[in-house]
């Protein structure tokens, strides 16, 4: 693994394009992505006016080459089927796991797949960068916004097989929700009540941007507790990120050379 990490490189660090005779060639455009405090300051205005027009509380991770600029929640609470992720990606690692077990447990959130992955590594998930010791059961494992932005970024480094990362891809048609509002991201998501009051639903995963990827993780705490207002504050939130993609506000983390 740590060979697979060591082919992760920062897309900012391209060396300049030069002429036949050796001159630097003038970029075509000055870059338009935002600083770190600037990017957190639009993360807080976005979650402001999602918050206000739903009732809610939320958090929106963002990891570029600039680090993490982070704002709201923290998202240091249970993970729900997030964990699932670096749970298929130890198990496809160890080849103890089926292509359809796998894609089971990441594009349709399969509790019984997911169980059964859990089952054939009998409790030993290894290491991942920005992945916490996973806990029994798995879902129950805190894993901070800042943390899951970061690890997305190293998806397409650390997923050899692909088979993960691709199905984070293909998620099923009732769970395009959030960062589904970004074309052609790789997500999961998880929810469940962490308490009687307490409803959550969050997601992590990464968005294309000139030719690399960010990494981008959200979280909601509905106020009225319902499933179908954590939805439309996931779609907002990730409406607004896609806004900024648009805008070419977000630059890219890592990408994977050859």
């Amino acid at each position: 693994m740590a060979g697979l990490l060591a082919g992760c490189v920062s897309d900012v660090e391209r060396q300049p394009d030069v002429d036949g005779r050796g001159d630097v060639v003038a970029a075509e455009e000055e870059s338009t992505y935002l600083g770190p405090e600037e990017l957190r300051g639009e993360l807080r205005s976005l979650i402001r006016d999602v918050n206000a027009e739903h009732g809610g509380r939320s958090g929106v991770a963002v990891a570029t080459a600039d680090g993490v600029a982070h704002s709201g929640l923290s998202g240091n609470s249970w993970a729900w089927s997030t964990i699932k992720v670096p749970v298929a990606l130890v198990a496809d690692e160890r080849g103890v796991a089926t292509e359809e077990l796998i894609e089971a447990s990441i594009s349709s959130s399969d509790n019984d797949a997911a169980y059964a992955l859990s089952t054939l590594l009998e409790g030993d998930y290894g290491e991942l960068p920005h992945v916490p010791e996973i806990t029994e059961p798995p879902g129950e494992t805190k894993w901070r916004l800042e943390d899951q932005a970061l690890f997305a970024t190293q998806l397409p480094c650390v997923d050899e097989a692909g088979t993960t990362y691709g199905a984070m891809g293909d998620i099923v048609e009732w769970q395009q929700r959030g960062l589904a509002e970004i074309p052609g991201a790789h997500f999961k998501g998880g929810w469940g009540y962490d308490t009687d009051t307490i409803y959550t639903l969050r997601q992590f995963g990464t968005a294309e941007v000139d030719g690399g990827v960010v990494g981008l993780a959200l979280i909601t705490h509905p106020d009225d507790g319902s499933h179908d207002t954590a939805e439309a504050i996931l779609d907002d939130l990730g409406d607004g990120l896609k806004k900024l993609l648009d805008a070419r506000s977000i630059g890219p983390a890592v990408t994977c050379s050859a």
